[in-house]
Parts: structure tokens; sequence; C-alpha cells
């Protein structure tokens, strides 16, 4: 990743792939369960595990001319961060907020093969259309506005975590 502005790739790709993922998550919720509900820690539209398995497939773009590669990396990366999260979640605040149990190649229930095949979709989503989108919204927008969005965002989600913490 670039490090011209940084910060700022950062805050978008997080808050972007946390919102995407809160209405991937009601998307799914309505097709198995024929409600949407979101089974999220937080109030607002946004599912931060989401951004930060974002954030860790940004760490991989140096394999963009490998598809195959940005999959399994994906794969395996947000597999290990979606069954650690799901692990700390129970352990620290005794919450299940997902249960793979039954599902083929579950691990404890916290991540199953499916899923982390989903997410190894996503990385490949990632790479080739959200941070490309990122990247051209950085080069058309100002910078000073989207420090004062990011900057609301920010405060709102954290209101939204101390809220719930």
């Amino acid at each position: 990743m670039e490090k011209e502005n940084l910060g700022l790739k950062i805050g978008i790709v997080f808050y972007l792939a946390s919102m995407i993922g809160y209405v991937y998550e009601l998307i799914l919720n309505l097709i198995f369960n024929g409600k949407i509900f979101s089974h999220g820690f937080l109030k607002g539209p946004w599912l931060p595990i989401y951004g930060f398995g974002a954030l860790l497939i940004l760490l991989i773009n140096k394999f963009q001319k490998q598809p195959l590669v940005i999959f399994f990396l994906s794969f395996f990366i947000t597999g290990f961060l979606e069954g650690i999260s799901g692990y700390l979640l129970l352990k620290i605040f005794k919450m299940r907020l997902w249960d793979y149990t039954g599902k083929f190649l579950n691990i404890g229930g916290f991540v199953c093969f499916l899923s982390a095949f989903c997410f190894g979709i996503g990385g490949l989503l990632v790479t080739y259309i959200l941070y490309p989108l990122v990247q051209k919204l950085l080069k058309k927008v100002n910078n000073k506005d989207l420090t004062y969005i990011l900057t609301l965002i920010t405060v709102i989600f954290s209101l939204d975590l101390i809220h719930n913490i």
C-alpha cells in the first residue's frame, strides 16, 4: 500500500468493508433465516471484523498479479481472524455471535470451510474492486473533506464501541 494518503486509505477501506460486511450478513440472514437482522456486537451499520479482514488483505496486495495467491492467502488469513475473533468474543464477553458447529470442516464452531471460502472471494473483491475504488476516490475528492467525514464516522463508531463494551 502506498504511503501517500495512507491514513485515509486505511480509514476508508476499514469503514467501507465493515459496512459492506454488515449488508452482506443482513442478506445472508434474510436468505437463510427469512429475517433481516445483524448479530453483530455493535449497533451501527458495521461489522468491524470485515474492516480488519480487509486491512489484512491489503497487506498481501503485493501479490495482486496472482489472484490464486490472493484467494488462498485471504482464505487462511481471514479464516484465522474469524476463528480468533469468535473465540475471544466468547471468552471475554461470553458472546457467541456465530456458530458453525456441524458445518463442513468447522473448527470449534468459530470458522468453517464455507465461511473461509467466502472470505477468500472477499479478498479478491477487496484487492480488485474495493481498493482500486478507494484509490480513485482519493484522486477525485478533497483530502480535507475526506478527513472530516472519516473523523465524524470514527467518532460515531467509537461511541458505538464504548456504549456496547
